[in-house]
Protein backbone atom coordinates (compact mmCIF):
# COMPACT_ATOMS: atom_id res chain seq x y z
CA UNK A 1 0.00 0.00 0.00
CA UNK A 2 1.00 3.35 -0.89
CA UNK A 3 1.75 5.96 2.24
CA UNK A 4 -0.65 8.64 0.71
CA UNK A 5 -3.52 5.39 1.35
CA UNK A 6 -2.17 5.07 5.10
CA UNK A 7 -4.22 7.29 6.87
CA UNK A 8 -5.64 6.20 10.05
CA UNK A 9 -9.32 5.25 11.48
CA UNK A 10 -8.23 7.30 14.32
CA UNK A 11 -8.80 10.55 12.51
CA UNK A 12 -12.55 10.03 12.39
CA UNK A 13 -13.04 10.07 16.14
CA UNK A 14 -12.13 11.79 18.98
CA UNK A 15 -8.52 10.91 21.10
CA UNK A 16 -9.36 10.32 24.33
CA UNK A 17 -11.47 6.86 25.08
CA UNK A 18 -13.41 7.55 28.30
CA UNK A 19 -14.93 4.48 30.03
CA UNK A 20 -18.94 3.92 31.08
CA UNK A 21 -19.54 2.92 34.43
CA UNK A 22 -21.51 -0.17 34.56
CA UNK A 23 -19.24 -2.45 32.41
CA UNK A 24 -16.55 -3.37 34.88
CA UNK A 25 -17.57 -6.84 35.46
CA UNK A 26 -17.32 -7.25 31.78
CA UNK A 27 -14.03 -6.05 31.50
CA UNK A 28 -12.81 -7.96 34.45
CA UNK A 29 -14.32 -10.81 32.65
CA UNK A 30 -12.52 -10.45 29.30
CA UNK A 31 -9.06 -9.25 31.49
CA UNK A 32 -9.38 -12.55 32.61
CA UNK A 33 -9.51 -14.35 29.44
CA UNK A 34 -6.73 -12.72 27.58
CA UNK A 35 -4.62 -12.66 30.52
CA UNK A 36 -3.98 -16.70 30.38
CA UNK A 37 -1.83 -16.61 27.48
CA UNK A 38 -1.18 -15.78 24.26
CA UNK A 39 -3.56 -14.78 21.55
CA UNK A 40 -4.70 -17.92 19.65
CA UNK A 41 -7.82 -19.68 18.06
CA UNK A 42 -9.12 -20.92 20.85
CA UNK A 43 -8.64 -17.60 23.06
CA UNK A 44 -10.81 -16.09 20.19
CA UNK A 45 -13.36 -18.49 20.37
CA UNK A 46 -13.14 -18.19 24.45
CA UNK A 47 -13.85 -14.24 24.17
CA UNK A 48 -16.37 -14.37 21.26
CA UNK A 49 -18.23 -16.53 23.69
CA UNK A 50 -17.97 -14.90 26.74
CA UNK A 51 -19.20 -11.72 24.46
CA UNK A 52 -22.24 -13.27 22.73
CA UNK A 53 -23.42 -14.76 25.97
CA UNK A 54 -22.91 -11.38 27.73
CA UNK A 55 -24.94 -9.79 24.92
CA UNK A 56 -27.98 -12.38 25.35
CA UNK A 57 -28.54 -10.82 28.56
CA UNK A 58 -27.36 -7.57 28.35
CA UNK A 59 -29.08 -5.27 25.19
CA UNK A 60 -27.14 -2.10 24.30
CA UNK A 61 -29.96 0.06 24.63
CA UNK A 62 -28.05 2.35 26.73
CA UNK A 63 -26.00 3.43 23.63
CA UNK A 64 -29.11 4.26 21.02
CA UNK A 65 -27.29 7.37 20.51
CA UNK A 66 -26.46 7.63 16.46
CA UNK A 67 -25.59 9.93 13.59
CA UNK A 68 -26.93 10.22 10.15
CA UNK A 69 -23.29 10.56 9.14
CA UNK A 70 -21.07 8.37 10.99
CA UNK A 71 -21.24 5.06 13.28
CA UNK A 72 -21.30 6.25 16.90
CA UNK A 73 -17.93 4.57 18.76
CA UNK A 74 -18.46 4.10 23.02
CA UNK A 75 -15.60 3.00 24.66
CA UNK A 76 -16.52 0.94 28.11
CA UNK A 77 -12.84 -0.69 29.09
CA UNK A 78 -9.46 -0.75 28.29
CA UNK A 79 -7.05 -2.56 30.25
CA UNK A 80 -3.19 -1.50 31.19
CA UNK A 81 -1.80 -4.13 28.19
CA UNK A 82 -4.19 -2.48 26.15
CA UNK A 83 -7.14 -4.74 25.09
CA UNK A 84 -9.93 -2.62 24.69
CA UNK A 85 -13.98 -2.96 24.15
CA UNK A 86 -16.24 -0.38 22.63
CA UNK A 87 -20.25 -0.21 21.77
CA UNK A 88 -20.96 0.47 18.29
CA UNK A 89 -23.96 2.17 17.37
CA UNK A 90 -25.36 2.55 13.64
CA UNK A 91 -27.81 3.81 11.89
CA UNK A 92 -28.97 2.47 8.28
CA UNK A 93 -26.23 3.79 6.18
CA UNK A 94 -23.12 4.72 8.48
CA UNK A 95 -20.23 3.09 6.79
CA UNK A 96 -17.23 2.26 8.34
CA UNK A 97 -13.87 3.09 5.76
CA UNK A 98 -12.01 0.20 4.44
CA UNK A 99 -9.32 -0.91 7.44
CA UNK A 100 -7.54 -2.91 9.46
CA UNK A 101 -6.68 -3.56 12.96
CA UNK A 102 -4.29 -5.16 15.31
CA UNK A 103 -3.57 -8.43 15.72
CA UNK A 104 -6.52 -9.18 17.33
CA UNK A 105 -10.02 -7.94 15.95
CA UNK A 106 -13.83 -9.61 17.41
CA UNK A 107 -17.02 -8.53 16.58
CA UNK A 108 -20.23 -8.99 18.31
CA UNK A 109 -23.11 -8.29 16.60
CA UNK A 110 -25.97 -7.72 19.04
CA UNK A 111 -29.17 -6.14 16.97
CA UNK A 112 -29.41 -5.03 13.62
CA UNK A 113 -28.27 -6.27 10.23
CA UNK A 114 -25.14 -5.49 8.79
CA UNK A 115 -23.11 -6.21 5.78
CA UNK A 116 -19.18 -6.93 6.25
CA UNK A 117 -16.91 -6.80 3.06
CA UNK A 118 -13.77 -8.54 3.94
CA UNK A 119 -10.96 -8.00 1.61
CA UNK A 120 -7.30 -9.16 1.14
CA UNK A 121 -4.05 -7.33 -0.67
CA UNK A 122 -4.24 -7.95 -4.67
CA UNK A 123 -1.85 -6.54 -7.10
CA UNK A 124 -2.22 -2.43 -6.79
CA UNK A 125 -5.14 -2.70 -4.60
CA UNK A 126 -7.48 -4.95 -2.38
CA UNK A 127 -9.48 -8.25 -3.97
CA UNK A 128 -12.95 -8.82 -2.31
CA UNK A 129 -12.89 -12.21 -0.47
CA UNK A 130 -16.20 -12.27 1.35
CA UNK A 131 -19.66 -11.06 1.64
CA UNK A 132 -21.15 -11.78 5.02
CA UNK A 133 -24.95 -10.17 5.79
CA UNK A 134 -25.27 -10.87 9.68
CA UNK A 135 -28.82 -10.80 10.74
CA UNK A 136 -28.79 -12.22 14.02
CA UNK A 137 -26.56 -12.10 17.18
CA UNK A 138 -23.20 -13.10 15.63
CA UNK A 139 -19.46 -12.85 16.47
CA UNK A 140 -16.83 -13.03 14.34
CA UNK A 141 -12.74 -12.54 15.14
CA UNK A 142 -9.87 -12.13 13.12
CA UNK A 143 -6.05 -12.83 14.19
CA UNK A 144 -2.76 -11.28 12.85
CA UNK A 145 0.94 -11.05 12.98
CA UNK A 146 1.38 -9.62 16.46
CA UNK A 147 2.57 -5.63 16.68
CA UNK A 148 1.40 -4.80 13.42
CA UNK A 149 -2.24 -2.91 12.43
CA UNK A 150 -2.63 -4.43 8.80
CA UNK A 151 -5.08 -7.24 10.50
CA UNK A 152 -8.26 -7.80 8.50
CA UNK A 153 -9.09 -5.61 5.85
CA UNK A 154 -12.71 -4.91 5.78
CA UNK A 155 -15.62 -2.72 5.45
CA UNK A 156 -19.14 -2.87 8.03
CA UNK A 157 -22.33 -0.80 6.45
CA UNK A 158 -25.50 -0.82 8.43
CA UNK A 159 -28.24 -1.87 6.68
CA UNK A 160 -31.60 -1.98 9.36
CA UNK A 161 -32.87 1.55 10.85
CA UNK A 162 -30.53 0.92 13.84
CA UNK A 163 -27.84 -1.67 14.77
CA UNK A 164 -25.44 -2.52 18.04
CA UNK A 165 -22.14 -4.05 17.67
CA UNK A 166 -19.58 -4.95 20.95
CA UNK A 167 -15.65 -4.86 19.18
CA UNK A 168 -12.90 -6.23 21.10
CA UNK A 169 -9.37 -5.11 20.08
CA UNK A 170 -5.71 -6.59 21.28
CA UNK A 171 -4.63 -2.71 20.96
CA UNK A 172 -5.94 0.45 20.12
CA UNK A 173 -7.86 -0.37 16.99
CA UNK A 174 -7.95 3.66 15.51
CA UNK A 175 -4.41 2.63 14.84
CA UNK A 176 -5.49 0.78 12.22
CA UNK A 177 -4.83 2.10 8.31
CA UNK A 178 -8.04 3.71 6.21
CA UNK A 179 -7.16 2.23 2.73
CA UNK A 180 -10.21 4.24 0.47
CA UNK A 181 -9.28 4.75 -2.56
CA UNK A 182 -7.50 1.42 -3.59
CA UNK A 183 -8.54 0.14 -6.69
CA UNK A 184 -11.08 -2.33 -5.53
CA UNK A 185 -11.25 -6.38 -7.41
CA UNK A 186 -14.41 -8.21 -7.53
Amino acid sequence: MTEKNQRVIQEDFALEPCKIEGYESFMEGLTNIVSKGDISEEMGEQIKSYTLAYLKTHPLDEFNRFKDDNYVREYIGRDSSGWEAIVMSWKKGNVTAIHTHPQFAGYNFADGVFLVEIFEEYEDGLKLAAKLTIDSQVGLFSIGEQGKFNNHIHRITCLSPTGHSLHIYSDDALKGAKLNGLKIYE
